[in-house]
């Protein structure tokens, strides 16, 4: 089954164009082959029905061949996801790598705790009008509701017989001087950027974590295909996008999309 999505994956690296007509095509045939997938479709489901998490069912067709790949390259993998927000992605690889019995290590930056928009009334009205970070925040789908997210996550993982304390939880914002401390030494095999989505909060995420996957690795850029072309997918953010300039001059070349997810790996 490995290899199986490894070249699968592999053949569709090589095939792949940038070109309109190519990623709807993507899209459609990832989006066919994780509900065609049990394991795949029976979490997407899960994660439909008790929204937990947002993004396309492409994705998990995604995420299955690239663990795959990066265990075929790297044999243990480190995979890091900034912005965990309900488990969905975390608990996808932890769930893959259990049945696949891969060797993944997953690492979590997230303050589990929302940030909620303040109430309709003068006080928003009066930021959006005098505020443009608070403007880019609400374009961008920088605000989330105050819930109990570790609650969640952990429900999320034990629903799926799986236990969150196998996560490295790195508690907090992926900006603050003490996180980044605890990873100043760290390196991924794979790292999925899914936090703030403002211009400065995608650029610091790129400029800091990119540099720690290996080569050969991958980063993964959600929300980021606003200048992407294709109609068949929702884009993202255009400040996503713009972050992602930043990454060919830190050695990365974008090799594949899947809708809104990009993927990119770092060259030799």
């Amino acid at each position: 089954m490995t290899s199986d999505l490894v070249a699968d994956f592999q053949a569709r690296l090589q095939a792949y164009t940038p070109s309109a007509e190519h990623n709807d095509r993507v899209f459609t045939e990832f989006t066919a082959l994780t509900w065609a997938d049990p394991l795949l479709a029976n979490h997407r489901r899960h994660v439909e029905a008790n929204q937990l998490g947002y993004g396309d069912p492409a994705f998990h067709a995604l995420w299955a061949r690239l663990l795959a790949t990066a265990h075929a390259q790297f044999g243990r993998v480190d995979a890091l996801e900034i912005g965990v927000f309900k488990g969905q992605v975390i608990s996808l690889w932890a769930l893959l790598a259990r049945v696949h019995r891969w060797p993944v290590r997953i690492h979590a930056i997230t303050p589990l705790a929302g940030q909620p928009m303040p109430p309709p009334g003068w006080l928003r009205s009066l930021l959006f009008r005098l505020s443009s970070r608070f403007r880019e925040r609400v374009q961008s789908g920088d605000f989330y509701a105050a819930e109990d997210y570790e609650t969640i996550v952990r429900t999320h993982f034990a629903t799926h017989q799986l236990s969150f304390d196998d996560v490295r939880l790195l508690r907090g914002y992926s900006t603050d001087d003490q996180l980044r401390t605890k990873v100043a030494d760290d390196r991924f095999h794979l790292v999925y950027i899914d936090g703030d989505h403002t211009y400065a909060g995608a650029c610091a995420d790129v400029e800091h974590y990119a540099p720690k996957v290996a080569v050969g690795g991958w980063l993964v850029m959600d929300d980021a295909a606003f200048d992407q072309p294709g109609t068949a997918f929702w884009k993202g953010y255009e400040t996503v996008a713009r972050a992602c300039l930043l990454l060919p001059a830190l050695g990365f070349k974008n090799v594949f999309n899947v809708g809104h997810n990009r993927v990119f790996q770092r060259q030799p």
